[in-house]
């Protein structure tokens, strides 16, 4: 018996809810062995015992939902970023208004790269912080599926956004500095083992840094994101030694 694997991209998609749902759905299919999706290039791969057409996937899926299936086509470079951007367009536009508020501050202030560590900690922490209190309980829930204190204390998910409403200010203030880039420290690297760990297992997770609002998948742009975080406030303690 023939195993045929073919490439397609699927619109209409916006969770790993949806992903799961035309997964089921096709994965019925007695002939269809394997189905792989990707939510966030919208390509999925489909492993069977016969070429499907376009028009035959379309009609198994067509009850479930407004997908719609099409014929896989290359994308060029170009419009790979341009999709990337897209989909982590909350995130990015997030930090480029925090970096550039932590260079003009950095730049009235006395330049240095503590000072610049300091502002871009204090706005990452108060921009992201007013993301999250929008909605603190769902919030909450999307970061307990991969921060493990969260995951086993769900009252730590809700009061994490006020917690770094808090850094924010403190960092801004420059005070109790050495304090709060150990707890930066503390609650980043259980997040980033947690990330680490679902993305491992190919787990398409809401990423909760810019809260319940934005639809935004965790991927290794969240994990840099954290690793930054650890980072500046590795420079700042040892720069306050």
């Amino acid at each position: 018996m023939n195993n045929y694997k073919k490439l397609y991209t699927v619109s209409g998609m916006t969770c790993d809810g949806c992903v799961q749902t035309i997964g089921n759905k096709l994965n019925l299919e007695s002939e269809i062995s394997e189905v792989n999706i990707d939510l966030n290039s919208s390509e999925m791969s489909i492993t069977a015992d016969k070429e499907f057409s376009i028009n035959e996937l379309n009609k198994i899926i067509e009850n479930v939902g407004d997908y719609k299936i099409n014929e896989y086509k290359n994308k060029n470079i170009f419009v790979k970023i341009l999709s990337l951007f897209n989909t982590y367009k909350p995130i990015l536009v997030s930090l480029s208004i925090v970096i550039i508020l932590s260079l003009i501050t950095t730049n009235n202030d006395n330049f240095s790269i503590t000072n610049f560590c300091r502002y871009f900690m204090g706005y990452f922490f108060i921009i992201f912080s007013f993301l999250k209190l929008l909605n603190v309980k769902q919030f909450a829930i999307s970061f307990s599926n991969y921060d493990p204190i969260s995951n086993k204390f769900f009252t730590y998910g809700l009061i994490y956004p006020f917690l770094e409403l808090t850094l924010g200010v403190l960092f801004l203030s420059n005070f109790l500095m050495l304090y709060i880039n150990f707890i930066t420290i503390f609650i980043f690297v259980p997040q980033t083992l947690g990330i680490m760990n679902k993305l491992s297992k190919n787990e398409i997770l809401e990423c909760a840094c810019v809260g319940s609002t934005f639809n935004v998948p965790i991927s290794k742009l969240t994990i840099t994101e954290n690793l930054l975080m650890i980072f500046m406030a590795i420079i700042m303690i040892l720069y306050s030694i």
